[in-house]
């Protein structure tokens, strides 16, 4: 998004000589611009040190959420994987059981269709998740 500021003044040459400034600020920064932080020093030093203070907090919570997210894409990665691994060590376990109890023909296809579906998933899943 960026930094958009956005200042403006509208004066009429009428018999009162009215003028109203006005100005927004739209940012993804966690701190307003300076001017507009000098203006709150000057209106009231409370109110500065508030936004500082919130700021520090919003930037706390923001580390806390991003250190959050990081976790549970890790954990939920190495889950799939740990899935993975059962269902090939089960997959090629009953393919093994399968050829020691005389049936080669059904031993072969169920221990190639783990192989395959596994490595197709696997190749896949990389190129989908970037």
């Amino acid at each position: 998004m960026g930094n958009n500021h956005l200042k403006g003044r509208v004066s009429s040459q009428g018999q009162g000589k009215n003028q109203i400034d006005f100005q927004a600020t739209q940012t993804d920064s966690p701190l307003l611009p300076v001017e507009q932080i000098e203006r709150l020093q000057a209106l009231n030093p409370e109110w500065a040190q508030f936004v500082f203070d919130q700021t520090k907090a919003e930037a706390e919570h923001r580390r806390s959420e991003t250190k959050r997210v990081n976790t549970l894409i890790f954990r939920e990665r190495l889950f799939g994987t740990s899935c993975a691994l059962l269902v090939a060590a089960g997959g090629l376990g009953i393919s093994a059981y399968c050829a020691s109890i005389n049936q080669p023909i059904v031993a072969s296809i169920i221990g190639g269709t783990t192989i395959v579906s596994l490595v197709g998933l696997f190749l896949y899943g990389k190129k989908v998740t970037k």
